[in-house]
């Protein structure tokens, strides 16, 4: 756990706050030498394959996780923020729901690295997923990050 001098442990968005402010710096550098493109291409590519290995950690430690599983780990993303959410549908093989109020979204604004959110957060959410159970599918069409009223997530167990 990272604690800071106090001793006091960081929540998952203070962490991830702390992770932007050292990123964002280092991406907007690799942006004037390779391009904006390709430094948030890296960027999305790196978050992403640390979010797989994190669902598989899980996995190992757990056991292969289902839709149960999911709903209590949705449940923690929002730990230290006010995290609005609707819940659609939720059975043993599907949790669809939609976010209308991301506190991930307002830390980044409240940074000024919103347009580093969907490289930074959003887009760990289906490689996580895959980790987890590579059954576990992940569909969303939008997010409060690129402008929509609500991020739509759609997950299924594909139990095939």
């Amino acid at each position: 756990m990272i604690k800071d001098s106090e001793n006091r442990e960081h929540n998952r968005i203070e962490k991830r706050a702390i992770e932007a402010l050292a990123l964002v710096p280092v991406i907007k550098a690799l942006s004037q030498r390779i391009g904006r493109d390709e430094a948030l291409k890296i960027m999305r590519e790196v978050n992403q394959q640390e979010a797989f290995q994190r669902g598989q950690q899980m996995m190992r430690l757990k056991g292969q996780q289902g839709i149960d599983e999911l709903v209590n780990e949705v449940a923690s993303w929002g730990e230290g923020g006010v995290w609005v959410m609707d819940i659609i549908e939720q059975t043993s093989t599907t949790y669809f729901f939609n976010v209308l109020r991301c506190p991930y979204y307002e830390k980044y604004r409240e940074l000024g690295l919103d347009d580093f959110g969907v490289e930074l957060s959003c887009c760990r959410d289906e490689p996580f997923a895959r980790g987890l159970n590579p059954q576990l599918k992940l569909v969303r069409s939008q997010t409060i990050m690129e402008g929509a009223d609500y991020c739509d997530f759609r997950y299924h167990l594909d139990c095939k």
